[in-house]
């Protein structure tokens, strides 16, 4: 016999709660990247900030307002950042090496997540096409 009025305020209280927990994960990894202020070695991306934080991607885009709009503008910022140091800035050999080297393992990390993406996305219509 199924409780046809069930109390589900409890549930609901800490799933709220648990949200909660994992937005400041996300704004306080936000706020770390951020401090090391180094586009190169440390950069401010979604996918970065979904990793140290533990949550999905699908979780920041539940929160636009709060999450996406300040990590955009993170992400802004670090850009311009970038963009003054390139062009301030004279390299030398050394440097160079090491920025190019750090590009390579950036496009390198950005070709995993893409592989890890699309090979979710495949596995998600291979789902939604069985239902």
């Amino acid at each position: 016999m199924a409780n046809m009025n069930p109390n589900t305020s409890k549930m609901v209280e800490t799933k709220k709660m648990e949200s909660d927990l994992k937005k400041q994960a996300v704004l306080s990894v936000l706020k770390e990247l951020m401090l090391l202020s180094d586009p190169v070695n440390s950069p401010i991306s979604k996918a970065e900030i979904c990793r140290k934080a533990g949550v999905s991607k699908t979780f920041l885009y539940s929160y636009r307002e709060e999450l996406i709009k300040p990590i955009d503008e993170a992400i802004k910022k670090q850009n311009q950042k970038l963009k003054v140091i390139t062009k301030k800035q004279t390299f030398s050999e050394s440097s160079k090496d090491k920025l190019i080297e750090s590009l390579k393992r950036r496009v390198t990390e950005l070709d995993k997540e893409n592989k890890e993406l699309k090979r979710d996305n495949a596995i998600l219509i291979g789902k939604l096409a069985n239902k």
